[in-house]
């Protein structure tokens, strides 16, 4: 099996045994119903996309919440410098501790299903194919805040400054979509594109359009390689 998928399913299983875990999981949920419930069920509308779009919101603080000790937590403990001696590539760790936070971002969404089910059950002309492609939308934006989480905790061994780092960087990348009555037009147009709304909002319209699946890898894709070059060099100084 390939290492990084031997990483991954080690990482997911402590996580799915870790009481945090499920009180993360709890809150996110919680949060959404609330959302869910003010939106979907009090207004009598049968679609998801204020509740997806609360949803995408939530992952400000969700996603470093379980991205904050990824790297943090073995740096910290010393049990990375353990790992790194080991025959396997930083590149096969860093895309392992991704790919179980995706797990675990994956079972959340899994679980916030009971919403759309309660929109087929009650709800009349429910559009599926938005569900669906809102749901696509939200795992490859996760995808990205994934990556930036990781990221903030390779760069410290405190995990509470991982969270507060990627909560800063995944602020900035959600609020660029959010400025139109704060900044010049043409400026706004121009930061716009880099923001998530404007990549996401297709996906909850029911759109699947490949460039914005495109800049969400290519986000992804930076944000990995950062955090693997950050670990490439603290153990070159660690060498020295």
């Amino acid at each position: 099996m390939n290492p990084a998928l031997t990483i991954a399913k080690k990482e997911y299983s402590l996580a799915l045994r870790s009481l945090g875990t499920y009180i993360i999981f709890g809150v996110f949920l919680l949060a959404a119903g609330i959302w869910f419930a003010l939106t979907a069920l009090k207004l009598g509308v049968a679609d998801m996309r204020e509740t997806l779009a609360r949803m995408h919101s939530l992952f400000l603080f969700f996603i470093p919440a379980i991205t904050m000790g990824s790297i943090a937590k073995e740096r910290s403990s010393g049990t990375l410098e353990l790992i790194s001696t080991l025959p396997i590539r930083l590149g096969h760790i860093v895309w392992g501790k991704f790919l179980a936070a995706w797990a675990q971002l994956a079972t959340v969404l899994a679980f916030s299903l009971v919403f759309a089910a309660l929109i087929f059950i009650f709800g009349v002309g429910v559009d599926a194919g938005a569900i669906f492609t809102g749901y696509l939308g939200l795992l490859c934006a996760g995808a990205a805040y994934i990556a930036i989480g990781i990221f903030a905790s390779s760069l410290t061994e405190n995990q509470v400054l991982a969270f507060i780092i990627a909560l800063a960087i995944s602020g900035v990348l959600f609020l660029l979509g959010r400025l139109g009555e704060l900044i010049p037009l043409k400026l706004f147009a121009a930061l716009e594109y880099f923001g998530f709304d404007y990549h996401l909002n297709s996906f909850i319209k029911g759109v699947i359009d490949t460039r914005d699946l495109i800049w969400f890898a290519a986000v992804t894709f930076i944000f990995m390689l950062l955090a693997q070059f950050r670990l490439q060099s603290a153990n070159l100084m660690q060498e020295r």
